[in-house]
């Protein structure tokens, strides 16, 4: 039986919302070979809701004391996620983590949550896009989407459809911060397909993983994205393949939403149906655990 592999999971838990920590830890339960360990940065009644809004429980003071307990226990992490922070101050917790908690060949995926569609989230800021660039250089993986990339590389806007051209200048700009692989979300060169873009620096190779595209806004799709990436990857999936995978698995989970809405079955509104298609990660990393 291969040794479990440790990953470190820090985000939010929502009550109301699927995202986040209550996203990642059933997909990576799913995969197989992996135990989790779970660093809260805020409870919240709704990811919708602000960070200044009165049911938003900051547990940024608690957060150095999770990583002290865990340099005290000699936890090496072989992989670590890391989604929404509110504040510079928990991204600077989680740097000194990727700093003294990493084990040799770990992978640690930073998706630096900061805003969509051109505008910045009410929780960003300058300083936060600054803490943000000096994650991603602890990171081996960073998977921004178009706005985020633009704002770690201080650049304007620009919204689609995009040429190959202007992606893979973004790809390879933001591997300069640190990470050996980078991906960018929301990438679409037609209204037909959508996907996203990566770039390995270690062979200098450009991928590209798309789906048929579908109309909407789905809450909780980059944190699926981002778990199911992450688990292939640790899983010793080539990065082409697992990129594919993940966009795979996120677009049949919204189709699995959209079809049961149509059929006017009362399904979750809040977050992608998701666990319905578990049994798909079951079988395709079964073969590792034996």
């Amino acid at each position: 039986m291969p040794k479990q592999k440790k990953v470190a999971i820090i985000g939010n838990i929502s009550s109301f919302d699927k995202c986040s920590i209550t996203t990642a830890l059933p997909i990576f339960a799913a995969s197989g070979g992996i135990e989790t360990y779970p660093l809260l940065t805020a409870i919240v009644a709704s990811r919708d809701n602000d960070i200044d809004s009165p049911d938003y429980c900051d547990l940024t003071n608690n957060m150095p004391t999770v990583a002290e307990y865990w340099r005290s226990q000699q936890l090496k992490l072989d992989g670590l996620i890391s989604g929404f922070l509110g504040s510079p101050e928990q991204a600077n917790v989680v740097s000194d983590i990727l700093t003294h908690c990493k084990a040799q060949d770990s992978l640690a995926l930073v998706d630096p949550i900061m805003g969509d569609h051109g505008q910045m989230y009410g929780s960003s800021s300058p300083k936060m896009v600054d803490a943000m660039r000096n994650l991603c250089k602890h990171a081996d993986i960073i998977v921004p989407n178009i706005t985020e990339a633009c704002l770690m590389l201080d650049e304007p806007y620009q919204p689609g459809p995009y040429t190959r051209e202007y992606i893979q200048d973004l790809l390879v700009r933001l591997s300069q911060l640190g990470p050996s692989m980078v991906v960018i979300s929301g990438v679409w060169f037609s209204k037909f397909l959508s996907g996203a873009a990566g770039y390995d620096t270690v062979d200098g190779s450009f991928t590209y993983a798309f789906s048929k595209h579908i109309k909407g806004e789905y809450k909780g799709v980059g944190d699926v994205f981002d778990s199911v990436l992450l688990s292939a990857l640790l899983h010793n999936m080539k990065f082409r393949n697992a990129l594919q995978f993940a966009v795979d698995f996120t677009h049949k989970s919204i189709l699995t939403q959209t079809n049961a809405e149509k059929k006017n079955i009362d399904m979750f509104q809040y977050g992608i149906d998701f666990e319905m298609n578990l049994p798909w990660i079951i079988k395709t990393f079964k073969s590792d655990r034996t």
